[in-house]
């Protein structure tokens, strides 16, 4: 890149450059949020057309959620209710685990139905989409017209500022070192995470050499002092050679031990709950986030081609 020969020059631009560019994510966030409060809008309005069906499907698929975990609570209270003080327990552990399920569905639904909003509203600015003529509507794709078009100054101004130094107000030098310095830090968290943080078979090892250090030790006095309570050391003695195996081996059997359980409890897990296999003649089609009519008749019942599949009772 080309800076500038005084080096308050390119100093004063990186600092401009650096308070734009926090404006920038401001406008843009602002922009985004303007164009999802346009889509919802739209879908609660009486436009047509498929990005509004999809955002109003999404809609649904919500409050079939929400739905759900008012009805999951009531089930617990009443189950709660009806059952013996033993198992009452049982019924508070269900419900936690079953509303925190549906929970995350409720997040997952929120974030489709945002980008379904967020992509109408883009749609309609862009003109790709008829706008409606309620008063609601217009108000709020007047708000995202400001936005963008606050976005867009925003943008063409932090361009013009950097354009006389190629685009950035950094030397190459500070660019690069910058690049480097992500990586190398994105790296060392990487392996930190991997190294430091103790999985199930490390925790079963440290837990059995603590276990050996606590319980056997290679001195009688030790073991005597321990036995005469004058002391807290290990309460068993054994010989060197003993001691020095059981430190060795003890673990190391335990993690594997460990290793081999957690292996095979995951195992069995994937196995009952891995959604069963199609039949042969089945055929395969994508599940769920494809298209907005599935993640709506998820938790409201079966779609239209379901319905019709099914065999006529007589």
């Amino acid at each position: 890149m080309q800076v500038s020969a005084e080096p308050r020059g390119w100093i004063a631009a990186a600092v401009v450059s650096w308070k734009l560019g926090w404006k920038i994510r401001r406008a843009r966030r602002a922009e985004r949020v303007a164009a999802r409060i346009l889509g919802g809008a739209l879908a609660g309005s009486s436009a047509v057309g498929r990005l509004v069906d999809e955002v109003r499907s999404r809609g649904h698929a919500e409050d079939h959620l929400q739905t759900a975990l008012r009805a999951s609570l009531e089930e617990d209270r009443a189950d709660f209710a009806a059952t013996s003080p033993r198992v009452r327990a049982f019924v508070v552990v269900r419900g936690l685990a079953a509303r925190a399920v549906l929970r995350d569905h409720l997040r997952a639904a929120r974030r489709a139905r945002d980008d379904a909003r967020e992509r109408l509203g883009r749609a309609v600015l862009d003109g790709s989409a008829n706008l409606s003529r309620e008063p609601f509507v217009n108000d709020a794709a007047g708000r995202a017209r400001e936005a963008r078009a606050r976005l867009s100054s925003l943008v063409t101004e932090h361009a013009a500022l950097l354009a006389p130094f190629g685009g950035s107000a950094w030397p190459d030098w500070m660019e690069a070192a910058g690049r480097e310095t992500s990586a190398l830090g994105s790296s060392f968290v990487r392996v930190l995470g991997r190294q430091f943080v103790p999985r199930l078979p490390a925790l079963g090892g440290l837990g059995a050499g603590w276990w050996v250090a606590s319980t056997f030790a290679d001195s009688d006095l030790v073991a005597s002092l321990h036995s005469w309570s004058l002391g807290r050391g290990p309460p068993w003695a054994v010989s060197t050679d003993t001691f020095d195996l059981l430190r060795f081996w003890v673990p190391i059997a335990a993690a594997a031990v460990c290793s081999y359980l957690g292996n095979r409890l995951g195992a069995r897990l994937r196995a009952r709950y891995a959604p069963p296999s199609l039949a042969p003649g089945a055929e395969s089609r994508p599940i769920g986030r494809s298209d907005g009519a599935s993640s709506a008749t998820k938790w409201g019942g079966s779609t239209t081609n379901e319905r019709s599949s099914r065999p006529a009772l007589k």
